[in-house]
């Protein structure tokens, strides 16, 4: 028998899947979007039930508790990867080297400086088997408008996206974006499809456009996003700590 909380995520996850299921429909779209639940706030116990119902990607905003949680559950859930999606500090980079798979949120120079250097001596050091996936995250707001989202201007991409390139211990996924508050979320991901575009041209293997929450996930999905970052869909609303 399972709990009542682990029938909850059961029921909450297969509606988001119905959801991109019929948004790829849609769009007719054959290839689906992955799926990472952001388990931000949520406890450990709650990734590991995830995991018992199939869920092997999951995203995190925050290092002190993302570690935490892979340190917790890292034997119960083999094969479970981290990603990585809020604002990172540079002095962050080397603890969240040993357990993410993939970066989401890279938009400075010092910061993929940092990453390379903390990614390569965790592979020296066995703490991983494979280079750090990174995404560059893109500002797409207007000029001028502040939400505290962050990300680097369209601008740099291309030459953010040569540093990931050339830095070892690293390796060039594509491009995130969250779309700006009090906007549409459509017209923003069509301009982060473009970005992606243009970048593919450049580097062939940066591939992923990580896009779409709970509330604009159908936008994601006909804008071309390989990952979605669900939470709230899935877990239920956050029990933001006191």
């Amino acid at each position: 028998m399972t709990d009542p909380r682990t029938d909850e995520l059961r029921d909450r996850l297969q509606r988001v899947h119905q959801r991109i299921e019929t948004a790829c429909a849609a769009t007719g779209r054959l290839d689906r979007p992955e799926l990472i639940v952001v388990t931000k706030y949520f406890p450990a116990a709650d990734v590991q039930r995830l995991y018992q119902l199939g869920v092997r990607q999951v995203g995190e905003n925050k290092d002190q508790e993302a570690a935490a949680k892979a340190v917790h559950t890292a034997i119960s859930t083999a094969g479970l990867n981290w990603h990585f999606i809020g604002q990172l500090q540079s002095n962050k980079a080397k603890s969240v080297a040993r357990y993410a798979s993939a970066v989401h949120s890279v938009d400075r120079s010092k910061l993929i400086t940092a990453l390379s250097k903390a990614a390569d001596q965790a592979l020296q050091e066995g703490q991983r088997t494979a280079p750090l996936d990174c995404l560059i995250q893109v500002d797409l707001r207007e000029p001028g408008v502040d939400d505290g989202r962050g990300g680097a201007v369209p601008a740099k991409v291309e030459e953010l996206a040569a540093q990931i390139a050339q830095a070892t211990g690293l390796q060039l996924k594509g491009l995130m974006a969250v779309a700006p508050l009090g906007e549409p979320a459509e017209p923003a991901f069509d301009r982060l499809q473009q970005l992606a575009s243009s970048l593919r041209g450049v580097h062939p293997e940066a591939h992923w456009i990580s896009a779409g929450m709970s509330q604009d996930l159908e936008a994601a999905v006909a804008s071309g996003a390989t990952h979605l970052r669900i939470g709230r869909d899935v877990l239920g609303s956050r029990p933001y700590p006191g």
